[in-house]
């Protein structure tokens, strides 16, 4: 199996998340990576084209994290808590922190 992208690496260490939960782990779906943090899970969208959807720009998967919190959030309002960004600032990779844009994440409890 081949290594994980940097940052799928970087989102691994518990030390990226503000909230310093014990343990990070990762679930993957054909279209997501999805990090269950604690109390929290972050779904970022892989960037893939699968005919039905296309996440292959970082604009595609704004646009589409987005619009997941708003269509989720008509029916768990207390489960989708937005889109977050994920950053890099001195080769620390932070979410929702000031740097460089790297990425989105849909943030849910």
């Amino acid at each position: 199996m081949a290594p994980f992208p940097e940052l799928i690496q970087a989102l691994l260490d518990p030390k990226t998340y503000q909230h310093s939960p014990p343990r990070v782990d990762l679930v993957q779906t054909q279209m997501s990576f999805v990090f269950l943090v604690g109390d929290y899970v972050y779904k970022v969208k892989k960037p893939v084209n699968l005919g039905y959807l296309d996440y292959t720009t970082l604009e595609k998967r704004h646009f589409f994290c987005q619009r997941e919190v708003d269509l989720n959030r008509r029916l768990c309002p207390d489960a989708y808590l937005g889109v977050v960004t994920i950053t890099e600032q001195a080769g620390q990779v932070s979410i929702d922190e000031p740097g460089k844009l790297l990425e989105y994440a849909v943030k849910m409890r």
